[in-house]
């Protein structure tokens, strides 16, 4: 069960004021009026537990220039995240409006440009379905015990996946 996080932590170092909506879900609004909904669910696609799907929503579908402000913090969130729940994120893009090739170029850009990535693993996996691309990212801490197992886990479910007949 995941923990929550501390907003008054994350909001030391956040840009944007984090708030905390629900359980597992934290949002804040940027300079440009987009309401930003961080989700954190329990996903066993993969692990039996320990895992959580990470959702990043415009909630009011206003679009917004590139905005250091919400990938930090978005950042703060993810390390907020990993402080009280070691465990394994998986971020799955949005493909409701075709728009997720872009939105997983733009968190591997937001990714490589974060001061603390060096902390965390990175792999990012893309599977046709049909029409469709789906993207997903793995994050998950470097000094987790089990970093080769997870990531092998990963690897292994992603080409199953990609080797799946039409």
């Amino acid at each position: 069960m995941m923990l929550p996080l501390n907003t008054e932590l994350i909001n030391i170092h956040a840009p944007y004021l984090v708030t905390k909506r629900a359980n597992e879900v934290y949002y804040f609004k940027t300079d440009y009026g987009l309401l930003c909904t961080i989700t954190f669910m329990d996903d066993f696609s993969i692990w039996e537990s320990g895992a959580y799907q990470f959702v990043i929503s415009n909630e009011n579908q206003v679009a917004s220039p590139l905005d250091n402000k919400l990938r930090d913090t978005i950042f703060c969130i993810i390390e907020a995240f990993f402080d009280i729940n070691p465990e394994i994120l998986l971020y799955i893009c949005e493909t409701g409006d075709g728009k997720q090739e872009y939105r997983s170029r733009l968190f591997i850009r937001w990714f490589n440009s974060y001061a603390g990535k060096n902390v965390f693993v990175l792999e990012t996996a893309e599977v046709q379905e049909g029409d469709n691309k789906n993207f997903a990212a793995l994050i998950v801490q470097r000094s987790n015990p089990r970093l080769i197992e997870i990531i092998g886990e990963f690897e292994e479910t992603i080409n199953i996946l990609k080797s799946k007949p039409e």
